[in-house]
């Protein structure tokens, strides 16, 4: 951890999230516990354990701002009613959507890992009682993003809860399988992102050709 700057009064508890924030970029998540971060920022464990019961309620704040990060980033490509205007603008929403999430979790491999674990399962079902988190998910924007291009005439049929369902899981897969190290490509991210959106648009029935492998040096 980097040097820690003598906190103010109210200040511990920002400190304390953002202490495991750093620890998740560091890769340090796993051994990270309460007192630990008590010694590092220069206060008792007693102080700590005023703002968090546990490592777990600490860590359920660094979920829910993963995912509210994750969500701002989707909104960013098709905001809550932005219909695509042009095909283009469609299938570039669909490699963007996949771009995203795919570096996103190469990038916070420690806090994807939570937010899509037990943690993470928790705080989904607390964001799924807030009308506002809710109402315009990342999942949400998927399923606007492949409506557009029924609309648009790009698909026959238009796509349901379980195409995207299935679209979720792929891409999870891939950027699981990506950020593991275990598909012989991995260091590829921009193929693929690519691959991956091809072979989704190609399950709700869009056919195009899979991306070409870049050349070798």
């Amino acid at each position: 951890m980097g040097k820690i700057s003598k906190l103010k009064r109210g200040d511990l508890r920002d400190a304390l999230v953002e202490y495991a924030m750093q620890a998740c970029k560091d890769g340090h998540i796993e051994v990270m516990s309460l007192r630990k971060a008590a010694r590092d920022l220069g206060v008792s464990s007693g102080a700590v354990y005023r703002h968090f019961a546990d490592k777990d309620a600490l860590f359920y704040e660094v979920v829910k701002i993963g995912f509210s990060d994750l969500r701002e980033r989707f909104v960013a490509i098709r905001a809550e009613g932005d219909k695509a205007t042009s095909r283009e603008q469609a299938l570039k929403r669909c490699f963007m959507l996949s771009q995203t999430y795919i570096c996103w979790a190469n990038e916070n491999t420690a806090l994807w890992h939570m937010m899509f674990g037990r943690i993470g399962m928790l705080c989904r079902n607390e964001t799924m009682q807030n009308s506002d988190l809710s109402r315009y998910t990342p999942f949400d924007v998927s399923l606007e993003v492949t409506r557009d291009l029924f609309t648009l005439g790009l698909l026959e049929k238009e796509p349901d809860m379980s195409d995207i369902r299935f679209i979720w899981s792929a891409t999870h897969g891939a950027a699981d399988l990506a950020q593991s190290g275990a598909r012989m490509d991995h260091t590829q991210l921009d193929k693929i992102c690519a691959d991956t959106t091809v072979r989704c648009l190609r399950s709700i029935g869009f056919e195009m050709a899979l991306p070409k492998a870049p050349a070798q040096q």
